[in-house]
């Protein structure tokens, strides 16, 4: 039998993550994208206003644009009669009309409101008497139904911020307001290895001692989530030499790597001592995170290497501990705020002390209460927990557990049951 290896003292998060923000070089490049094409991507540049929009007074109804003191005392039983100069449709120039005194235009919703005129009567409170003559049965106060000069966006507002991610709703403003290349954080670059003597890829015959590889794709899944390209993905043999030449080619070419098996203990466990091969400037192996402490983070010639778990649930709590705050923390940018929700803890959670625990739950309301009902506490290669669980319990590294009938606050994923 081959000699077990041992686990070292295991390093807190928040450590982590200084270690890699001190060690790692790597930075996206910033590139011009078209507005359209830029949603996902992370904004390098504060984008403010260039013009007020609306760029001038609109017509928020269908109606007539009229002087509102010429429609002062206006009923049913004493209408105003007003004359009518012209029609204004959304495309008309707003200088095609001006009013005076007792004058008004037709304007469908969205046209200019022209010189002269301060509201707008909807077409349901008139009657046209003739071509020119309209009268009018309900009085309208100044800016009544009108789209003011600015009242969606100022110039100089901002419209994105840097280091924020680009959504639908950015893209329908900035086109709005002609903005058509706008500078963003460019796509990292990764590579992502299997490895396991007894993985096989998605698709193939899966024979006595075999698996498919899901970690290498929960993983691939996770960084196209944000944006980040996989340029490279295998499935590696239990082979320190082959381990360590594929990683040693692939940070050739992409920004970083993440690979899923073979961080224990056992006889067979190689990717930490292939890593070390290649002589990183940063090597921790073991964190203080359940599940997911055998992990390891390693900084290569400047670029970090992520050996994760082959247990998904593992890999998934690393992932969402270490790689996502440091993800955002690459592109300038905050960790995006994620709901939460309060609710009663149905069974005991134990963590040992020093460690944060990341625990898959079910979060569920019955008769106006909220309930935490905790999903396999225990072993971190559980599946199932991944779909069936709605939320997730951070259990911080201060605190030995919650009890049962503790309130607790979860970190939603998914609606409640």
């Amino acid at each position: 039998m081959g000699k077990y290896k041992e686990l070292g003292k295991l390093t807190p998060i928040s450590k982590v993550l200084d270690e890699l923000k001190r060690n790692v070089k790597i930075r996206p490049k910033i590139v011009e994208k078209l507005t359209v094409d830029s949603v996902g991507f992370i904004s390098a540049e504060t984008i403010q206003s260039p013009f007020d929009f609306p760029p001038y007074n609109r017509s928020a109804v269908d109606g007539y644009a009229v002087r509102a003191e010429d429609t002062y005392g206006a009923s049913t039983l004493n209408p105003i009669v007003l004359k009518v100069k012209g029609f204004m449709h959304a495309s008309d120039s707003p200088e095609k009309y001006s009013i005076d005194e007792g004058e008004c235009v037709e304007v469908t919703t969205g046209a200019p409101v022209p010189k002269g005129a301060n509201a707008v009567v909807m077409v349901e409170y008139t009657k046209r008497i003739s071509k020119e003559i309209i009268e009018i049965y309900h009085p309208i106060p100044p800016l009544g139904n009108v789209s003011a000069k600015g009242e969606d966006v100022r110039k100089g507002d901002i419209i994105v911020k840097i280091g924020e991610v680009i959504r639908p709703w950015h893209i329908g403003l900035l086109t709005t307001l002609n903005i058509s290349k706008i500078k963003v954080y460019d796509k990292l670059k990764a590579a992502v290895f299997g490895i396991g003597d007894e993985l096989v890829p998605l698709g193939e015959k899966i024979k006595p001692g075999k698996i498919v590889s899901s970690t290498l794709y929960l993983i691939e899944a996770f960084l196209k989530e944000r944006n980040v390209s996989v340029l490279i993905k295998d499935i590696l043999p239990d082979d320190v030499s082959v381990i360590c030449g594929e990683i040693h080619e692939a940070l050739k070419k992409v920004d970083m790597i993440f690979t899923s098996g073979g961080t224990s203990v056992g006889v067979k466990d190689y990717t930490i001592e292939a890593i070390k091969k290649l002589k990183p400037e940063l090597m921790i192996h073991g964190l203080a995170i359940k599940p997911g402490r055998p992990a390891g983070i390693a900084v290569i010639k400047g670029k970090p290497v992520f050996a994760l778990s082959g247990y998904p649930v593992a890999a998934l709590a690393v992932l969402s501990a270490v790689y996502e705050p440091f993800h955002y923390f690459l592109h300038n940018s905050a960790l995006p705020l994620k709901p939460k929700v309060k609710g009663i803890l149905t069974r005991r959670i134990y963590v040992e002390p020093g460690i944060r625990g990341y625990v898959r739950v079910k979060v569920f309301k019955r008769e106006s209460k909220v309930f935490v009902e905790p999903l396999a506490v225990t072993g971190s290669g559980i599946l199932s927990t991944m779909v069936k669980g709605n939320g997730v319990l951070i259990v911080p590294e201060n605190v030995e557990g919650f009890d049962e009938g503790d309130m607790v606050e979860v970190e939603l994923i998914s609606q409640l049951f």
